[in-house]
This record gives structure tokens, sequence and C-alpha cells, in this order.
């Protein structure tokens, strides 16, 4: 659905950019679901990339953390809210421990039929992936881009 696929795109580019340690695991959670609640409780940091309804102008990147992606999601922000919002209420009913996450949110601008970014969200890959380097760094998890 075009823009809704900021998620994936980001994570395939990211592999091909990046070498990342061995312990990092990459999910394309897209319409997973609850199926997604056995990777919450095996992990200890998470970022999730996803489309954002933050109603904002399109290619606007947000970036929740912790428990703002919570509220955030409760009040239907997110193209795939549902998902999100289900797996963080069972997480919290089973008294799994959340991850300490990340949330980077992009405003989209084409939702429509189709595998192509927009030229606005493929625009804004760059930044995103600053944001997830950044957050990588400060967690101290390597990360090194192929090209140097």
């Amino acid at each position: 659905m075009g823009d809704e696929g900021v998620g994936i795109h980001t994570l395939n580019r990211l592999q091909e950019s990046y070498t990342f340690s061995p312990d990092i695991n990459f999910v394309d959670g897209g319409t997973i679901g609850i199926d997604l609640v056995p990777y919450f409780e095996d992990c200890k940091k998470m970022i999730i990339i996803d489309a954002v309804d933050f109603q904002e102008a399109p290619g606007y990147v947000g970036v929740l953390q912790n428990e703002e992606i919570k509220y955030r999601f409760n009040t239907k922000l997110s193209l795939h809210h549902a998902g999100l919002s289900d797996v963080l209420s069972i997480i919290e009913l089973q008294e799994i421990e959340a991850p300490d996450m990340v949330l980077i949110g992009v405003q989209p601008e084409k939702v429509e039929r189709g595998i192509e970014l927009s030229a606005t969200i493929e625009n804004k890959l760059a930044e995103i992936f600053t944001l997830i380097v950044n957050k990588l760094d400060k967690w101290d998890i390597d990360c090194k881009s192929i090209s140097n």
C-alpha cells in the first residue's frame, strides 16, 4: 500500500547498507499482529519503523519512545495501529517486561495499491537511517556503514 511499506523498505535497505552486531534481529512485522508477542519477550531493545498518521505534512518524521508509543497507538495514529496496540496490550496483560522501544514514524503521502514509496518518503530514508544508527550507537550496538 505505497508509503505504508516504509518499514520493510527501510529494513531491506539498512541490511544492504550496514553491518550489525550478530545479536541484532530484523523482523518484518507488517500485518503479523499478535504473532509478534514472542519477539517482545525475547528482546531488550526494539526499533519500530512504521507509517504513522501524525496529522502532519507528508514526509514528517516523528520519534516516539516507550510509553509514548502505547499512548499514541491507543489514539489510532498508526496505519497498523491495531496490530501493535494489541501486542502492547497483550504483553502488559501477560506481565512481560517490555523492551526499551523507539518508534520512528513517517507521515505517509501515498496510501494506495502498489509497492513503491512516494518520492517524498523515499527522500526521507536517509534521515530515518540516521535516527536508527544514532539510537543504536546510544545503545552501544555495533552498526557500521558498508561503504566505509
